[in-house]
Order: structure tokens, then sequence, then C-alpha cells
């Protein structure tokens, strides 16, 4: 009982650890399931999000950029001989355009490579990035590249006469400022999103690399640094943006997941990109996921705690009936032990009745031999043992009444000492234990 008691015991403390590691580690995976979801819903919506936002841009870009090079060969359109009469005139037609085209330049170079501005002329032709030697269509370039005060220079080819020169190129320059006024630039409120435009080779338009969280000034030297997701690699973003191919790419940058879109923007060699800061979308998430997954915990608390309350309950119950089991056992085995005792007791009790009674019949069977008898002995053949009821007085030297004596000695000395020699032998014979049984044994048949 008590063996099983304490398996009992056991396996229903080997039960609430088996529910308590389940429901524990159930909720564990369902939180990391769910957390790994949410970060796989992030990335899939945040791809189709920088996708299309990355589409529009450069379209605004694009057009914005047709639009320049449409103002130019609309400059050119407006221009008059008396523009051309003189340097005044000249600067005078330059001041007007770049004034109603909002430009921060607008120049002419002639085929020795001098630059015709508002302001005068200048030489430093080198410090630009097309041919004016070759142009034979609108090229979009960038001046001063590798510095913050970088400028889009849209430059169209022409042919104007001036002063004996002839002028064959016609170009205007614009403030990074004013180019990209016409996209968002700047995050979102959230700071989870960030638009920029870069050359094939990395080089940001706006000065700022992967929305101002990279040390590095070039976008393909930072990426280089990143950890990629599975799908993923720097080399094929490298090859995209030497190709000038669409694409996307997911990584970790400093401990921050974020994904990237670009795309071409056409007429130039430039690409669009919009990056996405996974890590701050997911923390925005995060509290609501971890609060459903602080409620699971919590619900598998409570789950536990009535489950180990059932299990104590159960346990109790048993140990309780284990008791009042081994109550009545235990009182069942006294009650048989009494009951052994009192039957036992009557068995004495009848046993010492039934003695009683035979003492009764031998005291009335001696009463009445010692009527008819001088001597009266009580013998216990097979002990051989006797006791004296009643002595004759003539003889000597005899037992007495009450005296116990050694049954068959006794007679025997008896005879010896008082039966004539004739009847010795028989008499010998006739007390001998079994010959007495025998006789007893036909005198009880006969009777």
């Amino acid at each position: 009982m008590e063996f099983r008691r304490k398996n009992t015991a056991l396996i229903a403390a080997v039960g609430i650890i088996a529910v308590m590691l389940v429901m524990v580690i159930g909720t564990i995976q369902n939180g990391q399931s769910a957390k790994n979801a949410t970060d796989e819903a992030v990335r899939t919506v945040s791809s189709l999000y920088l996708d299309e936002l990355a589409g529009r841009r450069e379209k605004v870009v694009s057009d914005n950029l047709k639009d320049k090079i449409s103002d130019i060969h609309t400059a050119l359109e407006l221009i008059e001989e008396s523009d051309l009469y003189s340097m005044e005139s000249l600067q005078a037609y330059q001041s007007k355009m770049k004034r109603l085209f909002t430009l921060e330049k607008f120049a002419f170079v002639d085929s020795y490579g001098l630059i015709y501005t508002s302001k005068g002329t200048q030489s430093d032709i080198a410090g630009y990035a097309f041919d004016y030697r070759t142009l034979n269509e609108p090229e979009i370039s960038l001046k001063n590249l590798n510095k913050a005060d970088k400028t889009v220079v849209i430059a169209v080819p022409t042919s104007l006469n001036f002063n004996n020169r002839k002028l064959v190129v016609c170009f205007m320059e614009i403030s990074m400022e004013e180019m990209l006024s016409g996209i968002s630039m700047t995050s979102q409120e959230n700071a989870s999103t960030f638009c920029n435009i870069y050359t094939k080779d990395g080089v940001a338009l706006s000065n700022t690399v992967l929305g101002g969280l990279a040390v590095e000034d070039n976008l393909l030297e930072a990426l280089k640094l990143a950890q990629y997701e599975t799908g993923y690699s720097f080399e094929k973003v490298r090859d995209d943006f030497e190709n000038g191919v669409r694409g996307e790419c997911s990584f970790t940058y400093n401990g921050i997941r974020e994904t990237l879109s670009y795309t071409p923007v056409e007429g130039t060699d430039w690409l669009l990109t919009y990056l996405i800061r996974e890590s701050v979308i997911s923390e925005q998430i995060s509290p609501i996921t971890g609060g459903i997954i602080q409620r699971s915990f919590f619900q598998s608390l409570i789950t536990i705690a009535a489950l180990v309350g059932v299990f104590a309950y159960v346990i109790s119950q048993n140990r309780r009936n284990a008791r009042l089991v081994l109550e009545k056992e235990t009182a069942d085995a006294e009650n048989r032990v009494k009951q052994e005792e009192l039957e036992h007791r009557i068995q004495l009790q009848e046993q010492l009745l039934e003695e009683e009674k035979a003492r009764k019949r031998q005291d009335e069977m001696i009463t009445s031999l010692a009527a008819d008898y001088w001597s009266v002995y009580y013998l216990e053949l097979d002990k051989d043992e006797g006791v004296c009821y009643q002595s004759h007085s003539d003889i000597e030297e005899g037992l007495k009444v009450g005296e116990h004596f050694p049954y068959l000695a006794s007679f025997t000395a008896y005879a010896r000492k008082y039966i004539p020699e004739p009847y010795l032998s028989e008499f010998l014979q006739f007390v001998q234990p079994e010959n007495i049984k025998k006789g007893l044994k036909g005198l009880l048949q006969n009777s």
C-alpha cells in the first residue's frame, strides 16, 4: 500500500513536470514562431512597399530630368540674334534664363572649351564630366562628385555663332537641393524609411549613406561590411549597380536589419534607392507580439497552476483513500483478532465445560465403583500415570487417596508382592496398557 501510494505520487509529479515542460516549451516555440513570422511578414511587406515607392520616385526623378532637358531646348528656342550680338547681351539672356528656370548656372561652351556664363567666362572645363568635343545628345552628369556641394549638370549639343566662335554645348547646372526637391529624401516620422540616389559607384547624391547610419561615405563600401540574409549577397548588389539593374537586398548593418530596394534612373547611371529599417518596424510591432507571448505565458502558468492544484487534490484524495483503506484494514484486522480471541475463549469455555462434565462423570463413575470395589484408580495409560481415588486399608504400604503414581511399575510391584506365582504371569499380562486398551475396546463394542 505504501509503495503504491509513493508510486502514484511519483507518477503525478512526473506528469506535472511533463505538462509544465510541454506548455513552457510550446509557449516559447510559439513565441519564436510568431516572432519569425512577424519578421518575415515585415520583410515581405517592406519589399512590396519599397519596390512600389522606388518605382514611383524614379519616375519623378527621370521626369524631372526630362523636364530640365526640355527647359534647355525651350531656352535655346527663345534665343535671338540680338542675344548673341555681344558679351553683355549674351549674359543678360543667360541671367534671364536662370531666373526663369531656377538654375544655378546656364552656360555655353565654345569649340575651344571656353565656358560662357552670366558672370563672365571660365576655363575650368576639365571640372565637368561631359566631353564638349564629342557631345551629340543630351547628357546628365555630376560636378564635384566627391564633395558636399555636388551639382547636377545637364548638357545638350548646340550650334550657335558668337564673336567669331562656335558655341557647341549648352548646359545648365542645378543644385542638388533643387534637383531633389521633387522627391522626399527625408526619413518618415518613425525614422524607418529613407530615400536616396547613388551613382553606379555607390556615391550618394544627398551626402547621406544608409539614412545616416553608415560611417562610410560610399554605399557599396558600407554594404561590403553588412551580413546578408539568405538569397542575397554583396556581389549581386555590386553587379546590379554596375549594370544598372533593378533589385533589392536584405541585410544587417551594425546590428540593424534593413531592406534596400534600388531602381535605375532613366537617362543616367544613377540608382534611386529606398531603405526601410525592419528593426524599427519590428520594435514597434514587438510590444504587440511580446504582449501576446506574455499573455500566452501567463495563461500557461495559470493552466499549470490549475493542473498542479488538480494533481495535488488527486494526490491528497489518494492519500486520504489510502489512509481510510489502511484504517479499515487495521480495524478489520483488530476485529478478526478480537473475533479469534472470542472464539478461542468460547472454545476454551466449551473445553472447560466438557472437562468439567468429564470430571463429574468420572467422579460419579468412581463413586459408583467405590461402592463395589476396595480400591479405585484413575489411569492415563498413554502417559503411564495414575491417581488413587480409593485404597484398601489392609494393603501394607499401599497407595493413599489422591496420590499420583507410575502405573505399570506400581502394579508390577504389587503383583510380585501379593499375587501367587501361578497367577503372576497372567496378571502381569493383564495389566499391560495394550491389553487393557484391547479389553476396553472390545467391551465398548459389545455394549
